[in-house]
């Protein structure tokens, strides 16, 4: 494709401090094979105080490209409605700063989205660990495993083809003319309900195994924990905001939580009960251990680690989405109008 045939990309990239990834996320983008005046990088960053922005700042004094914008709610969807708002390019790509993008990134998104026609586009991710220990190494392969994500086909790998999701996203900018803007009511989901909005349009999502992003994941327990938690919390709170936009697989953790709360309190007065939950718990650590032993090649610790990172994993997202199930009358008493929604979008195409 000649040069004076690509589009201005305006790359998106929502932080809060990011002080570890921010640099590599930002070199690697810069350093892409794209066209160098076709490319601009809008950070908006939810008001670090890590000195995230002062990276930033210094890497903006040395590159024109980049700008750096104050996005006062701290979240992802209005992060990018302001990034959006802001922007100059035909396309919009967004991207995540826990994460690194190969030198053919931005091309490769083009030319599927080109190619295809497709609204939105993207790649499968690669999962790697946070940080050089066995833990993180433990978690990176509880969350690239079917076992631990279910059929969550950018966690996976597979051939190119429509999806209902993909990871971060590539648009043409006049989409959100059409759809509307991300709904700044989702602190989670965000991108899901964008893309639910994009099929129920009549819109098209292509994923494509050309396309690698390289996602750090959580490197301890804890991070996991908050992580996965805060996931599925959101979850029915997305349910009942937008009326859809999730599947099933979402709530599985949740049934699987409720399932041992439920037969935990009726083994407290009904003892023999507890040989049922006895088994419910060991049909699922057999199953998590199947699972751990097969992907750390029968190394016995990473092994029990990774057994470990299922249950923190799966626990944490089904306890999260019950309590998001049971606080939804206190959070949202009622379902408020997403009015990011409404009106133009600002800017230039």
């Amino acid at each position: 494709m000649a040069e004076a045939d690509l589009p201005m990309v305006s790359v998106i990239a929502p932080c809060r401090n990011e002080v570890l990834f921010i640099e590599k996320a930002i070199r690697t983008i810069l350093e892409n094979d794209y066209p160098t005046e076709l490319i601009e990088l809008l950070v908006i960053d939810g008001m670090s105080t890590d000195g995230t922005r002062e990276i930033v700042g210094r890497m903006a004094e040395h590159d024109e490209r980049i700008r750096l914008l104050d996005n006062p709610k701290k979240i992802v969807p209005s992060a990018m409605n302001i990034g959006i708002k802001a922007s100059q390019g035909e396309y919009i790509l967004r991207i995540d700063c826990h994460s690194t993008f190969a030198s053919n990134y931005i091309s490769k998104c083009i030319e599927l989205s080109r190619r295809t026609c497709a609204d939105n586009v993207g790649g499968y991710i690669i999962t790697l660990p946070g940080a050089d220990t066995r833990i993180a190494k433990a978690i990176m392969a509880a969350t690239s495993s079917k076992f631990g994500v279910g059929n969550s086909t950018f966690r996976l790998s597979g051939p190119e083809q429509e999806a209902e999701t993909v990871p971060f996203g590539t648009f043409r900018r006049n989409l959100f003319d059409k759809i509307g803007l991300y709904d700044e009511r989702l602190v989670r989901n965000q991108d899901i309900e964008l893309n639910s909005r994009i099929r129920k349009a009549g819109g098209r999502i292509v994923i494509s195994p050309d396309i690698r992003v390289n996602y750090y994941n959580r490197a301890t327990y804890s991070g996991l924990w908050r992580q996965s938690f805060n996931n599925g919390l959101w979850n029915p709170y997305t349910i009942w905001l937008t009326g859809g936009g999730l599947a099933l697989r979402h709530f599985i953790p949740m049934f699987f939580v409720i399932g041992l709360f439920t037969l935990s309190l009726c083994a407290v007065f009904q003892p023999p009960v507890k040989w049922v939950l006895l088994g419910y718990i060991l049909v699922y650590l057999c199953s998590a251990g199947f699972f751990s032993i097969k992907h750390t090649r029968r190394n016995k610790i990473l092994s029990i680690l990774v057994l470990w990172s299922y249950i923190v994993l799966h626990i944490s997202y089904g306890f999260g989405s019950l309590c998001g199930l049971i606080t939804i009358p206190l959070k949202f008493p009622c379902r408020d109008k997403n009015i990011s929604n409404e009106g133009p979008v600002e800017g230039t195409a």
